[in-house]
């Protein structure tokens, strides 16, 4: 396996055995893991609000900010919020 690949199981495994997540935030989290992969492991991704919840399978806006915000207070993301539909905010993975 090259050294890239292993990357998403050691930050998978890594929240996995997190206490302090539940099933959603880990849902979010795999999620931006896959769009990291997708980017060829750019150092950061932009992605919308709208992709984030779909490819999450949140359906509610309050749930998303409660597990991003979560995912960013415990430091597995930093997350640089934009209001611009079109550009995505920014989301980096703390490694």
């Amino acid at each position: 396996m090259k050294p890239e690949m292993s990357k998403p199981l050691i930050l998978y495994s890594k929240i996995a055995d997190d206490p302090r997540v539940n099933v959603w935030h880990i849902s979010l989290y795999t999620f931006i893991l896959s769009l990291w992969h997708e980017s060829g492991y750019q150092k950061q991704i932009r992605v919308s609000r709208k992709q984030l919840m779909k490819g999450a399978h949140f359906n509610s806006i309050t749930t998303y900010h409660k597990c991003i915000g979560k995912l960013k207070e415990l430091k597995y993301i930093i997350y640089l919020p934009t209001y611009d539909t079109y550009q995505g905010s920014t989301i980096e993975l703390v490694l």
